[in-house]
């Protein structure tokens, strides 16, 4: 059984901006509730498609380091990755401009955790919970003060 999560915010930020945040490697210690330490293969490279990174964090007490690879890049609305080491997992990005410099951001997050069944059952909600940390931290990290 595979892991399965959806989950999306509006931001009041423009579309590039956040973009910009959550394609950015090193960016993600400031938002994504799961990762601890991030860093590109190439360090000074610009993100593309292809490009790798590496990030630490924990999943269910254990640490865990993974690589991942950007499979889709279309700026500023898809970016997608998957895990080519650690927990097999693909994480999409879509981005919608809307209406007065909003960003909508949806996240679709598939694949396998280690522990099989078991362990998907067990990280499913601690994942989905990670994953609205996530989303409402990269809010208050992208928002745009109003005034």
């Amino acid at each position: 059984m595979g892991l399965s999560l959806r989950a999306s915010v509006d931001i009041r930020a423009p579309v590039d901006r956040i973009f910009d945040i959550v394609c950015t490697p090193e960016r993600l210690p400031e938002w994504n509730a799961s990762i601890e330490r991030a860093r590109r293969v190439e360090p000074g490279e610009p993100v593309c498609l292809g490009s790798r990174a590496i990030f630490s964090g924990r999943l269910l007490g254990q640490v865990l380091e993974s690589e991942t690879e950007v499979v889709t890049f279309e700026r500023p609305r898809l970016f997608s990755t998957r895990a080519i080491r650690g927990p097999r997992l693909v994480t999409c990005f879509t981005l919608e401009s809307l209406p007065f410099g909003r960003t909508h951001v949806e996240v679709d997050v598939n694949g396998d955790v280690p522990g099989g069944v078991l362990g998907a059952m067990l990280a499913e909600g601690f994942l989905r919970k990670e994953l609205t940390t996530s989303l409402d931290r990269l809010r208050t990290l992208g928002e745009v003060p109003i005034g």
